[in-house]
């Protein structure tokens, strides 16, 4: 049994996994989530000090991705406070912020922490929380994600597992991560166990992906992928709007534009499916040509 796997085989729940676990000198998180969660809390009590501004507003706090510092058990942990999903960013705007906390976290963050209150209700913005961080970071995000629940007093007499239990899209959140999620009373900044903990299940995961962070490449595929969706939208709603000609349509990809045969129906409608093969055609060959 190697080294790591040792570490990992451990179930005292009283020992550190990694108290001699030197293998990461640094790790970055970034912090992610719905607007009004405790993002900022989460991160001034992950680095034990009040460096996020945090206040009580109705409106969005942090409108801007920040980066904050420190040294803890021998080595440097970064973390990066992003803009909530739900805010008052434009789609643009929230783009750039993306971007900025890629930037933030080169090579790569080790981990997302999906912060979601216990204080409030579940809706269907938490649900889709997931699938916002897949669209903007890529499937391969969700190896890279951990669950990380504020309001741990919330919980009163309840476990963290039971109250996870008891909802349906809960158990399907955690289980889509990998089955990690931790939970933070962030108005008990001195308990340290919390932390501790979390930091245990990010070094675990870590091993579980082979050592590495999610990485610039990833995030690059990612958005390509996201152009080209857009582009293929695009091209289909000019496409429609054009495509009433009979026997050719022209369809509009980016600048370009292309003749394409279309089956045509009666009067000259055009088939939608066939012309949406046609134009994933040609932005197909675009791909090839560039």
């Amino acid at each position: 049994m190697s080294d790591r796997e040792a570490l990992l085989s451990n179930d005292n729940p009283r020992m550190s996994y990694y108290s001699d676990f030197t293998f990461m000198s640094d790790v970055r998180i970034i912090l992610m989530g719905k607007t009004g969660t405790g993002k900022s809390s989460t991160g001034n009590t992950i680095l034990g000090q009040e460096v996020f501004h945090v206040e009580a507003s109705p409106e969005q706090v942090t409108s801007t991705s920040s980066k904050q510092i420190t040294r803890q058990g021998g080595r440097v942990i970064s973390v990066i406070d992003m803009p909530g999903f739900c805010g008052s960013l434009t789609k643009d705007e929230m783009k750039t912020q993306i971007d900025q906390c890629v930037d933030l976290s080169v090579p790569g963050p080790h981990v997302f922490l999906l912060v979601i209150s216990l204080g409030a209700r579940y809706t269907a913005e938490e649900v889709n929380a997931v699938k916002q961080i897949q669209e903007n970071f890529g499937e391969d995000a969700v190896h890279y994600t951990i669950v990380l629940f504020t309001h741990a007093d919330q919980l009163r007499r309840k476990t963290l597992q039971q109250y996870v239990g008891e909802s349906q899209h809960l158990r399907k959140l955690t289980n889509t991560c990998g089955g990690r999620y931790h939970a933070f009373n962030n108005e008990d900044m001195t308990n340290r166990t919390q932390v501790t903990e979390l930091m245990n299940m990010i070094d675990k995961m870590v091993v579980k992906n082979g050592g590495s962070n999610y990485t610039n490449k990833m995030f690059e595929d990612a958005q390509r992928k996201i152009k080209m969706e857009e582009m293929k939208r695009k091209a289909i709603d000019v496409a429609l709007k054009v495509g009433s000609a009979v026997g050719t349509g022209t369809a509009i990809a980016g600048c370009v534009i292309e003749a394409l045969p279309l089956v045509v129906i009666g009067a000259g409608a055009a088939v939608g499916l066939g012309l949406k093969i046609a134009v994933d055609t040609v932005i197909q060959n675009r791909e090839e040509r560039n």
